[in-house]
């Protein structure tokens, strides 16, 4: 089930809403959100910590000056981007944490070495919400026909930027208010794609006692953006070293011969597998295929069997979240930011994977199985400072 309500949003200026779109997502995070932390930042000198007293004191002059504006009535709102021909809408709320409490929301990414104390600090101090848990549920006619009555009458908000339209309605009418949060309420399971590490910050700051009645009602809930699953765009996500000095790339490459068959890409071409147990491997400016070739017990997904029989026993990396020898490159534009790396870096290493379809991600979020941070690269990334929610 999904425990869903509304919320009164606080929503920036249309004039910096739309440099906030023009801005192009970088590669690396999928956010485009430097505009609106620029904007909270307030040109704070470098040399100086930046504190969450700082942000807040400039939050509140930008709402007194009316950068930002508040709605005035609590919404659900229905937001629906489009890219071409590819349309992904979904409903944007707030989410109950008693839920991820009782296990209706599945996770499929290891938050185990999350340092979430700045996480719970933000939240707890500055009490500001930028953007939504991306949240993914299987396909539902019922909410689908609900939705698409919605969308009968006209957004309230149009923006276009980048080749991208988006769009919002406002939903504030209590009835249909009242039926989306029983069509949610009535689901199985919803399946967390996006957010783990703020999911988690969340449910540990709402336990702090402090709170007043009202802070500790508003602290029980977070932002949501669901999305069926039939609608969620999946990207390669892959993973490049740069060794360490005291690992030796002829010792490397024997011990994965002896894990997979390896075998030269014709005319050195890149190599992005489609199938699982397949990966791509770069190393000493020749592109691979490798395939693994043993025969498990238990099937692990392919980001896992990287981790537990490369990354850890080869290179030594036991937390691939913190790591410095790891980094991940996930998205449309991954093949360019990994050929870049690589040029800046000739000793690196780069792997890739196939892409898991939306099915795959749930039944391993149903069976409790784990990935390493940052396995899946899920679109679309939701523009920070679209909807603001402050606490």
């Amino acid at each position: 089930m999904a425990t869903i309500r509304p919320f009164v949003a606080l929503r920036p200026q249309e004039v910096y809403l739309d440099k906030m779109l023009t801005l192009k997502a970088s590669p690396c995070n999928g956010g485009s959100n430097g505009f609106i932390a620029r904007m909270l930042d307030n040109g704070h000198p470098e040399n100086k910590e930046l504190t969450n007293a700082h942000l807040l004191a400039n939050l509140k002059k930008m709402m007194l000056k009316g950068d930002f504006y508040q709605e005035e009535h609590p919404c659900i709102f229905i937001y629906e981007i489009t890219k071409g021909t590819h349309t992904q809408t979904g409903v944007w709320a707030v989410t109950d944490l008693d839920d991820f409490d009782r296990g209706h929301i599945k996770t499929h990414e290891s938050t185990v070495n999350c340092n979430s104390y700045s996480l719970m600090n933000y939240r707890n101090e500055v009490g500001l919400e930028g953007d939504p848990l991306l949240l993914t549920y299987r396909p539902n006619r019922t909410i689908s026909l609900l939705l698409n009555q919605i969308k009968q009458a006209e957004a309230s908000s149009v923006y276009y930027s980048n080749k991208i339209f988006h769009r919002i309605w406002r939903v504030y009418d209590l009835k249909a208010i009242r039926e989306l949060s029983l069509c949610f309420s009535a689901l199985q399971h919803v399946y967390l794609a996006d957010g783990h590490h703020r999911l988690v910050a969340a449910a540990k700051c709402r336990n702090i006692e402090s709170k007043t009645s009202q802070e500790a009602k508003n602290f029980n809930y977070i932002s949501s953006f669901y999305l069926s699953s039939d609608q969620l765009s999946i990207k390669g996500s892959h993973r490049v070293i740069i060794p360490a000095d005291d690992v030796y790339i002829d010792q490397v490459f024997r011990a994965l011969k002896k894990l997979f068959s390896v075998t030269k890409s014709p005319r050195n071409e890149p190599v992005i597998p489609s199938m699982p147990r397949e990966f791509g491997l770069f190393m000493e400016d020749k592109w691979y295929r490798m395939v693994y070739k043993l025969v498990d017990k238990n099937v692990m997904p392919d980001a896992c069997l990287l981790q537990q029989r490369v990354f850890e026993p080869l290179f030594n990396i036991e937390n691939p979240e913190t790591d410095e020898q790891l980094i991940a490159v996930g998205g449309a534009d991954a093949l360019s930011e990994i050929q870049q790396i690589l040029a800046e870096n000739p000793a690196a290493i780069a792997f890739t994977l196939a892409v898991m379809n939306a099915d795959q991600l749930m039944d391993i979020a149903q069976q409790g199985i784990v990935l390493p941070p940052k396995s899946t690269w899920i679109e679309p990334k939701v523009p920070f400072g679209l909807l603001l929610r402050k606490l």
